[in-house]
């Protein structure tokens, strides 16, 4: 009897004793490297979504359907961002959650919210997609039905999610008080409520942006033919279409590659018998959910010209957006027609040199009073 005692003993003080020393457990330096790396993760997160924003909705040239599909993923990554990361980098910091149940409950929900959001924005852009490119009279996503879909998108997401609030709690083990990263597996409705969760928002989305993306892989392009691996077909689809597959099948790609470590983690530990999983693994998995939130403005950039033109414009580096107020056109004198003009001259007046418009070198009224024989105003004339 006392040797099945101190075998039972044994057995349970690892998952105790994981978080009771998590303090001394956790050295010092990965903790500096974690805070380094949240930090510069969310910088430039919050910088580069903030741009996609901005340039779509400034620059007409990306105001398309499917860029309102892509502020609706800014925003949801901008959601993870500011809502999530400072709290988990405190936790990090502090070896130990810090800011009581209420706000365990509102970051873990708004923490599975906001890729929940990007997924279903991804299935509703494969759709998009799919009836631009292979059947595109017969249904036509206009912009008013593209803000349905993301509101649909939101909406289901948030359903989906909010049940997640009822199973997190903060608790205290020992003398530590922690922030379960995944849904727990302490009773069945818990882990019914994990596993479902998963399937529902990962793998069926997964599964039917495949089949999707297949189907037009296979409309747009083929293999296996004249000794090439891939070409075009010979179905009529337009090469800025073509590029904006590319992109989308990339940015749809990597998403579920950063994406699946946390889900499949979470999978996991819906069916393991252990209390719980060590923070480093939520650290290492949500580091990688972290980073799609930074390739995602990369790609547009990389892949779509209009783009970097909104980008530069934005920055004021293009005459198209920040001079163009200074345009000229040839018509016929008014005082609109003198405010547009192609930038400035220096006059010389006399006492200072002046800043006018270049209009006035074109001025009939001042050649015609150098000329001998005045021309009249009255008479039409083709000089310029």
């Amino acid at each position: 009897m006392t040797f099945n005692s101190t075998i039972a003993v044994d057995i349970s003080l690892p998952v105790v004793k994981d978080y009771d020393d998590f303090s001394e457990i956790q050295p010092t330096y990965r903790i500096v490297i974690e805070s380094v790396l949240f930090v510069l993760i969310w910088i430039t997160s919050v910088l580069t979504n903030i741009l996609v924003c901005v340039v779509i909705y400034r620059s007409r040239r990306v105001q398309s359907t499917t860029n309102y599909f892509v502020v609706s993923m800014a925003f949801s990554d901008l959601l993870l961002t500011l809502f999530c990361v400072p709290f988990i980098l405190s936790r990090i910091i502090a070896n130990r959650w810090v800011l009581g149940s209420i706000l365990c409950r509102l970051i873990r929900f708004i923490q599975i919210l906001a890729p929940t959001t990007t997924v279903f924005v991804l299935v509703t852009i494969s759709v998009d997609r799919f009836y631009t490119i292979i059947y595109p009279l017969s249904f036509k996503i206009t912009r008013g039905t593209a803000k349905h879909l993301i509101s649909g998108c939101w909406l289901f997401s948030f359903i989906s999610s909010v049940f997640s609030i009822y199973f997190y709690e903060a608790s205290y083990y020992g003398d530590t008080l922690v922030c379960p990263p995944f849904i727990p597996n302490t009773n069945l409705a818990s882990v019914i409520y994990g596993s479902s969760f998963v399937a529902l928002t990962f793998v069926l989305p997964a599964i039917f942006v495949l089949v999707v993306y297949s189907r037009i892989f296979r409309y747009v392009w083929t293999t296996g033919v004249r000794q090439r691996r891939v070409r075009r077909t010979e179905n009529p689809v337009a090469r800025n279409k073509v590029k904006m597959v590319k992109m989308l099948i990339i940015v749809t790609v990597l998403t579920y590659i950063g994406f699946s470590p946390h889900y499949i983690v979470q999978l996991s530990f819906s069916f393991l018998t252990v209390a719980h999983i060590h923070p480093a693994i939520f650290v290492a998995t949500f580091l990688l959910l972290f980073l799609t939130t930074i390739m995602k403005p990369l790609i547009y950039m990389m892949y779509n010209s209009n783009f970097r033109r909104g980008c530069r414009e934005v920055f004021c580096m293009s005459n198209m957006r920040c001079y163009r107020s200074h345009t000229y056109a040839i018509t016929t004198a008014s005082n609109i027609g003198k405010k547009n003009h192609v930038g400035v001259m220096p006059v010389d007046t006399g006492n200072r040199i002046a800043i006018q418009s270049p209009t006035f070198t074109f001025n009939r009224t001042v050649i015609s009073e150098k000329t001998a024989w005045p021309v009249s105003a009255s008479i039409s004339t083709t000089y310029l």
